[in-house]
């Protein structure tokens, strides 16, 4: 199943990429924290070491800290985010 819906893009998040390596996605509401986690590792092929779940009025968003190896400003790229 797949539970990663689609990217966000706001100016925070946007910052968060640049400055915290984050990458900030609307998920699933059923999807769990350690599946969401496992598909946006292997989708996108980083290693995620924190994953944040925010339960908002418009969804479920999920916020994934990249392991230093990976950046997420590249990966934003990638996926079309700039």
């Amino acid at each position: 199943m797949d539970y990663v819906i689609s990217p966000v893009v706001t100016e925070k998040t946007t910052l968060m990429m640049e400055k915290e390596n984050k990458l900030t996605f609307i998920v699933d509401r059923r999807g769990r924290k350690k599946d969401i986690k496992k598909e946006i590792e292997e989708r996108f092929d980083v290693k995620v070491i924190g994953l944040n779940i925010l339960i908002t009025k418009k969804g479920k968003k999920a916020i994934a800290k990249l392991s230093d190896d990976y950046s997420a400003e590249e990966i934003g790229g990638r996926i079309g985010i700039f």
